[in-house]
């Protein structure tokens, strides 16, 4: 085909070939540029259902003007063969630059914003693609995103399912009516299930793509077709953070939802990505998130409804109790405490004794007043202060240092070592290593060991400790070999050791399944047993308070 000149396009180069079509380079001799030109394979012109498919291709994509969807020019055939003539996009596919490796964060969410804008438009006109990929993305040489080949694209005004692809097509399973349509590794559930398809199957897909350009590899794989679609259906994904430690939490939030296996989960249209997406990334680029470990530190954004952990606040309360008790202790033993004294960095109108509140002392803490100095408001005034758990919490989020804390329960205390309250966000990843080796016969309720690998940290200091003991146990157990079929392990996690004694609740996964369940597969392979050493990632159980002395 190169050389040959079909109208006024002249064939110049081969760029590739599809399911059902070749493309190439060629140059409109009458408007002078380049162009791209399909070519339905020949031999398979006298298809209907292929030529069918190549103009439904051709009126999807023209029919959604984008700068981020390829521009069709025109089809039409020619000696029987049927040409379609789009703008040439100058760069390489997704594809192609993610078989390099993994993509770093800012060019990953640059890209994903664009895909996120091309397919909230083609919802919006009604067209559902139905094969995203790397594959079918090109990136310019500039930058510019280009998504392609809307050859599966169903439109949601009409056009049923149809049968014919332009990629990976898979027989369903015996329970399913029809084929499976798309490419294996970036179909969601519903899809590979072949049930009705929404636009939340593109965000799936989407999901699916971000995540290989954040990790340099497909988040659902197998050694075979029924393998892949086996992790589909059943698997979550591999942790963002054990295969890309850089990237911020609020990041693999959005992909892990876009991950859901349910539909309902995940983000209900691709402009709720997209209004996801934009602010993170003004964050990211004004320097809110920093590359590195540093970023995995950052308390994660709360969840709708939090649930502060009851030991949390106990242990909370206790800490102030002793430390209440220690002062008097002190005061008894040393006759009298230093006359407060006023900071030099700035002037304080004194409280009239018996005025001062809970309000009023958060008033003082956030205008940076020295906390001695509010310590001796409080002994002059010798209020009653209102210390119950939810103003204890208040007054420790409002920013009042806890030796405050302290002689608000007890005005002639003196001051306690320092301990801070932290808060450890649900959801905060720890960094675990396994302590034994996991035995091939291990049953339901056995207990497994780790140890934390690396410190974390909240507000600056270390709430839980490198070296703390996490325990967790099997959930699902050895079983037989059936046929070729062997059940894989699970486990979840239970608790870890913070830095001030108490047990903070965690799971094996980012976020509960849908049946309040938080199990995860172990990462055995041929049914050999776990080895002492394998490293997994646990998850803050709801939001703990630990209190840290600095």
């Amino acid at each position: 085909m190169v050389g040959r000149i079909v109208r006024q396009y002249q064939l110049v180069e081969k760029l590739g070939a599809g399911g059902m079509g070749e493309v190439y380079k060629a140059r409109d001799t009458h408007l002078n540029r380049a162009v791209a030109i399909k070519v339905l394979i020949p031999g398979t012109s006298a298809d209907e259902e292929l030529r069918r498919r190549f103009l439904q291709e051709a009126q999807a994509a023209s029919a959604l003007n984008h700068p981020n969807i390829i521009t069709i020019y025109d089809i039409f055939t020619d000696d029987d063969i049927q040409f379609m003539v789009s703008e040439y996009v100058d760069g390489k596919t997704l594809l192609e630059l993610i078989a390099t490796g993994s993509l770093s964060v800012p060019l990953a969410i640059e890209y994903a914003i664009q895909m996120a804008d091309a397919l909230s438009a083609a919802h919006s006109a009604g067209t559902i693609h139905r094969d995203i990929k790397p594959a079918n993305v090109m990136v310019t040489t500039g930058g510019l995103v280009k998504v392609l080949d809307f050859g599966l694209a169903k439109f949601s005004y009409g056009l049923g399912e149809n049968t014919g692809t332009t990629a990976t097509v898979i027989n369903a399973p015996l329970t399913v009516h029809g084929a499976i349509m798309g490419t294996v590794n970036y179909m969601s559930p519903e899809q590979a299930e072949g049930k009705t398809i929404t636009t939340r199957s593109d965000i799936f897909s989407f999901g699916a793509v971000l995540y290989e350009m954040l990790t340099g590899r497909s988040a659902f794989r197998g050694s075979s077709t029924l393998s892949t679609l086996s992790a589909l259906l059943r698997d979550d994904v591999q942790p963002l953070i054990e295969l890309a430690p850089g990237v911020p939490y609020e990041l693999e939030a959005i992909v892990t939802r876009c991950l859901k296996k349910s539909p309902d989960e995940r983000f209900q249209s691709m402009r709720e990505v997209y209004a996801a997406l934009v602010p993170f990334k003004r964050g990211y680029d004004s320097g809110i998130f920093n590359e590195g470990k540093t970023i995995r530190t950052m308390a994660p954004p709360p969840p709708a409804a939090p649930r502060a952990s009851k030991l949390g606040i106990g242990a909370a309360i206790a800490v102030l109790a002793i430390g209440a008790a220690a002062g008097g202790y002190w005061w008894v033993t040393h006759s009298q405490s230093a006359p407060p004294t006023q900071s030099p960095k700035r002037a304080v109108v004194a409280t009239p004794a018996g005025t001062l509140t809970n309000d009023s002392i958060v008033e003082m803490a956030q205008a940076k007043i020295e906390p001695d100095v509010i310590i001796g408001q409080i002994r002059a005034a010798k209020t009653n202060f209102n210390l119950s758990t939810p103003e204890i919490i208040r007054l420790s989020k409002a920013g009042v240092p806890s030796e405050v804390l302290e002689a608000m329960r007890d005005p002639h205390a003196a001051p306690a070592p320092a301990a801070t309250p932290v808060m450890l966000a649900d959801g905060s990843p720890i960094q675990l290593v396994l302590t034994s080796t996991v035995p091939d016969d291990a049953q339901p309720g056995d207990v497994l060991r780790f140890r934390v690998a690396e410190d974390v940290v909240a507000g600056g200091l270390v709430a839980i400790a490198k070296g703390a003991v996490a325990t967790g146990s099997i959930v699902d157990g050895a079983r037989k070999k059936l046929l070729i079929i062997r059940g894989k392990m699970t486990f979840r996690l239970d608790r870890v050791e913070a830095v001030d004694g108490q047990t903070v609740p965690v799971r094996a996964t980012p976020e509960r399944h849908r049946d309040g369940s938080s199990k995860r597969t172990l990462s055995t392979e041929g049914g050999k047993p776990e080895p002492a050493g394998a490293e997994y990632t646990g998850y803050v159980d709801g939001t703990t308070t630990v209190m840290v002395k600095k």
